[in-house]
């Protein structure tokens, strides 16, 4: 049996432009918006690539894992014992 436990939380913001061309929009113009084989526009691409993989990679895992998961079973509390009187009356 195997047992695996996977928490992720990505945040990251990310505001970058090319210098030269800073109408760029990857998502809108992807591989053929790059104007003359710029690296800026080409690293744009390249990132948000990756953004859409390891975003469709998350979604796959837990479509994959979700018949074997199962709910956390909340923990149960001790009871707490009941309070005694530990000073004893003086004016028996």
């Amino acid at each position: 049996m195997m047992k695996f436990t996977f928490k992720l939380k990505v945040t990251e913001r990310i505001t970058a432009k090319c210098s030269r061309h800073p109408r760029y929009n990857p998502e809108k113009e992807g591989r053929n918006g790059i104007k003359g084989g710029c690296s800026g526009c080409f690293a744009l691409f390249d990132l948000y690539q990756s953004r859409l993989a390891l975003e469709a990679a998350v979604q796959k895992f837990q479509r994959l894992a979700c018949p074997w998961a199962r709910p956390r079973q909340p923990r149960t509390h001790k009871p707490t014992p009941p309070v005694t009187n530990l000073v004893e009356d003086e004016s028996r």
